[in-house]
C-alpha cells in the first residue's frame, strides 16, 4: 500500500523567496511519486502574485487531467483581490480542482478579518476544503479555527502541525492536521486527540520525502494509527467511493 500526500507544490514559483526557486514540473513530481511510493496527493500551484493564480491554476488543472489517479486538485488565490470569489466558481466549476490552498503570510491576509466573510461563505457554499499553512502571525491556528467554528461541515486541513493546530483540533471536528515540517512529538499529541484526522504531507518541493517520511515512523503511535495518517484519512476524506 502506497503513501497518500495532502501537500504537494506543483509548477512554477514566482519570487517569493530570493534564495530559492522551488519550481517542479509535473514529470519530475510523477517520478518522484514513482520512486517514494507515492499513490495519490494534493497538488496545487507554488506561490505567486495574485493576478498570476488563475494562470498556474489552468496548469494544475490540466496536470489533473494528465493524471486523474495521481493528483487531486487544489487552487490558489489572492483572497484580498476583487476577482477573489469568482475565481474561486471558476476553479470549482470550470477547471474541477477539489479545494484551496492559503497561505496568510503569502499573501499577507488575516483570515478572521470581516473584510474576507463573504470570500470564506462562497468557499463554503462551493463545498471546497481548505489546505491553510499555519504558524506564526496571520498564519495562527486560532485566527482560523474563527472560520473553522463558522462553516462546522468544511474540512479545514492545518499544515505543519504544532502546539496551536492542536488545541484547535480540539476545539473544531472539522479541523484536520498536516504533517509537513513537524515533529513525531506534535503527531503523537495529535494522535491522543484524533487519530483519524491526521494526515501525511511532505510540503514538497520545499522538504525531502526521506525525512518527511521519517518523522511519521518516528512517532510513538501504532502502526494501525500510522497506516491511517500515511494512507487511509487521505482516502476517506477525499476518495470516497
Amino acid at each position: 500500500m502506497g503513501i497518500c500526500d495532502a501537500h504537494v507544490h506543483l509548477g512554477e514559483s514566482g519570487p517569493w523567496q530570493p534564495y530559492m526557486r522551488p519550481t517542479i514540473y509535473v514529470n519530475e513530481l510523477v517520478q518522484l511519486f514513482d520512486k517514494c511510493n507515492v499513490e495519490q496527493a494534493i497538488v496545487f500551484p507554488n506561490p505567486n502574485v495574485g493576478d498570476k493564480y488563475p494562470e498556474v491554476n489552468n496548469c494544475v488543472a490540466e496536470s489533473v487531467k494528465k493524471h486523474p489517479k495521481r493528483f487531486i486538485g487544489f487552487g490558489r488565490v489572492d483572497p484580498r483581490r476583487d476577482d477573489a470569489t469568482k475565481e474561486l466558481v471558476r476553479m470549482k466549476n470550470d477547471l474541477g480542482l477539489k479545494g484551496l490552498k492559503l497561505h496568510p503570510i503569502v499573501e499577507c491576509f488575516r483570515p478572521d478579518h470581516p473584510f474576507f466573510n463573504k470570500f470564506f461563505q462562497k468557499t463554503n457554499e462551493l463545498d471546497s476544503p481548505i489546505l491553510f499553512h499555519t504558524g506564526d502571525g496571520f498564519s495562527f491556528p486560532g485566527l482560523i479555527s474563527k472560520i473553522a467554528k463558522r462553516y462546522s461541515k468544511l474540512p479545514i486541513i492545518l499544515g505543519h502541525v504544532k502546539e496551536g493546530a492542536i488545541s484547535t483540533m480540539k476545539e473544531c471536528e472539522n479541523i484536520y492536521v498536516e504533517t509537513s515540517g513537524t515533529l513525531p512529538d506534535f503527531i503523537e499529541l495529535s494522535a491522543d486527540m484524533d487519530e483519524n484526522r491526521i494526515l501525511f504531507g511532505s510540503d514538497i518541493p520545499y522538504y525531502r520525502y526521506p525525512t518527511q517520511i521519517a518523522i511519521v515512523e518516528a512517532a510513538r503511535i501504532s502502526q494501525k494509527t500510522k497506516r491511517k495518517i500515511f494512507y487511509g484519512n487521505f482516502r476517506k476524506l477525499f476518495c470516497q467511493e
